[in-house]
């Protein structure tokens, strides 16, 4: 089914790191697993979806810390229906852009003098799936 979408934009909104100066390195390998979230708007007028896309990591036993803060525009040539804003919102847009943020994260790691932070890819069909079980019915 084709649904007739460009990805029109992406950019950076905001962009931190900081070395975490209380970081002791250990001989076993330290986990470096961010936080994500995933936010969206779409407008009904212009028929377009913006995404914000945040990949942090600010706590924990790390040597350092960051958030990356995106933003995506994709647009529509027909007006989708509520189920498809949603599912493009929190899944497929993410998913696009994602690639985007993870290469931000590995060059800005890699410019503070560490090695590049590579984050693994991430399914975002099962984050929207284990976001959904935790929010209760409204």
């Amino acid at each position: 089914m084709q649904h007739n979408m460009s990805f029109d934009n992406f950019r950076i909104r905001k962009m931190s790191f900081s070395v975490n100066d209380k970081f002791k390195p250990k001989k076993t390998p330290y986990d470096i697993t961010p936080e994500i979230s995933v936010g969206s708007e779409y407008r009904k007028k212009e028929n377009d979806l913006t995404v914000f896309l945040k990949v942090f990591l600010n706590a924990g036993e790390v040597p350092f810390f960051f958030e990356v803060e995106s933003e995506s525009v994709f647009s529509f040539k027909e007006e989708p229906d509520e189920k498809l804003i949603k599912q493009f919102s929190v899944m497929n847009c993410p998913a696009m852009v994602f690639p985007y943020v993870r290469e931000t994260i590995a060059d800005l790691t890699r410019r503070a003098g560490f090695p590049p932070l590579h984050l693994p890819p991430i399914n975002f069909i099962e984050l929207a799936k284990e976001k959904e079980a935790k929010t209760p019915p409204t």
